[in-house]
């Protein structure tokens, strides 16, 4: 149940285009979060520098400090063999040293109000697999959880918070590595649009308040101009 739920994930993320190779970040600011990594075993080997690519293989890929519920399986699309892994992760710094990431320019910065993340893809030393198809395509996707202020990414922003770093694996293996990098908020969408909701309400309640002081206030003016009314006015006197 679990690896097909996990097929499921993988296959939902990426939507209706296929991937040679594809990893996807689920980033938080606190630096934790979630990876998925999905690839034909040719475009794995090679990038990886694997004799094989397999199920346990390319698990001990993400093996490391910080990294747990590490899961990983093989599956076949058109006769084609695909491993995929799946891993939580405590801290991105820690991730950076697993072996899947060894090769790799990576970092993540923390500043008072904002948070850049670099990483750099390297191009692979060995020359491209001949059963390579010249337009097969190899992904990184992240999932940001905030506002995002900067990004070097060839397209635009998806969905409010994911960009995504896209080129053939023939373009990889020509000797240019795929440099990523962001800037985003420490504060989270949901606390910046809880705050925000905060705001309005206390700015709706102190509208309420307002309306019933003044209100209130009316009220008593004219219970006062009724009670005085009520009483006679004394006779002139002569």
């Amino acid at each position: 149940m679990k690896a097909r739920a996990l097929v499921l994930l993988l296959l939902a993320a990426s939507g209706c285009t296929t991937y040679e190779y594809e990893e996807e970040v689920y980033l938080e600011v606190d630096g934790s979060g979630e990876i998925r990594m999905s690839g034909s075993t040719t475009a794995v080997a090679a990038l990886h520098g694997l004799d094989e690519a397999t199920a346990e293989s390319a698990k001990a890929l993400f093996e490391g400090e910080g990294v747990e519920r590490l899961s990983a399986l093989e599956t076949e699309r058109e006769r084609r063999k695909f491993v995929h892994v799946q891993a939580r992760f405590s801290d991105w710094e820690k991730l950076c040293r697993i072996p899947a990431f060894r090769d790799r320019r990576c970092r993540l910065a923390k500043g008072e109000e904002s948070l850049a993340l670099e990483l750099s893809l390297p191009s692979p030393r060995a020359a491209a697999p001949e059963s390579l198809e010249p337009q097969a395509l190899l992904a990184l996707r992240y999932h940001l959880p905030s506002t995002i202020r900067y990004h070097n990414a060839p397209s635009d922003i998806e969905r409010g918070n994911i960009l995504s770093w896209k080129r053939t694996l023939r373009e990889h293996f020509a000797g240019r590595p795929l440099d990523l990098a962001v800037r985003f908020d420490r504060r989270t969408i949901l606390a910046a649009t809880a705050r925000v909701m905060a705001l309005a309400l206390g700015l709706v309640l102190a509208s309420i308040a307002t309306a019933l002081w003044v209100m209130v206030r009316k009220g008593r003016r004219q219970l006062r101009a009724e009670a005085i009314s009520a009483y006679p006015s004394p006779p002139d006197r002569p």
